[in-house]
């Protein structure tokens, strides 16, 4: 008897529950990310920094999915993801289209 309550602890104490490939894990690993999975922010936020247009792709994708996440979402790999891609995508310039110059004083 404790010979299988030890078994089904040991059992279900090592499982790894695999996360779902979502469409913003598979647009990061298509820009040449590689397996995304356990990597940390940190690490996510440099390689962006090298793949701007990548980082600005997968943050349009994490827009709607921010707005309904969970708390424990941002521990998640894809909550991971999101977070280095908006990070990097608010720095990236982005075109003037209004042709207006900046000028010094009142207008």
């Amino acid at each position: 008897m404790r010979i299988a309550c030890l078994l089904i602890a040991l059992t279900a104490g090592c499982s790894v529950m695999r996360e779902q490939r979502s469409d913003i894990i598979r647009k990061t690993e298509e820009c040449g990310a590689g397996d995304a999975t356990g990597v940390s922010t940190a690490a996510m936020q440099d390689w962006f920094g090298r793949h701007r247009p990548c980082a600005m792709a997968v943050d349009a994708l994490c827009r709607p999915v921010r707005q309904s996440a969970p708390a424990r979402w941002t521990d998640s790999t894809e909550g991971r993801i999101c977070t280095a891609a908006s990070s990097v995508a608010q720095w990236t310039p982005k075109p003037n289209t209004d042709r207006e110059r900046f000028q010094s004083g009142w207008k």
